[in-house]
């Protein structure tokens, strides 16, 4: 059994190590901006599901098989980012983005 740190493997690479400690970062950054949606611009919910589906593709590729993100494997991460991205950019289409600004 290898060891872990923050419950990701020693063994991984540690270029997917490093993209995997950031897209956690953003995670957590994109599941606080989901929480205070109605208090935070609808905009930085995009950016931020952006970036996080950015680095933990990258750390996939590298190959990272398990995240200390609550959904815990990659592809999931990216799918329900990519989800709310897409759900969030037709929201600020239909609300008329950029027109409120």
């Amino acid at each position: 059994m290898s060891a872990t740190v923050n419950r990701v493997p020693l063994s991984i690479d540690p270029r997917a190590a490093k993209y995997e400690r950031l897209g956690f970062t953003f995670c957590k950054l994109g599941t606080a901006a989901l929480i205070a949606w109605l208090l935070t611009p609808q905009v930085m919910v995009l950016v931020v599901a952006a970036i996080t589906i950015a680095l933990y593709a990258r750390a996939f590729l590298y190959g990272l098989t398990q995240s200390r993100c609550i959904l815990r494997k990659p592809l999931l991460i990216i799918g329900f980012w990519a989800v709310v991205a897409l759900a969030d950019a037709g929201w600020l289409i239909l609300a008329g983005f950029p027109a409120r600004w």
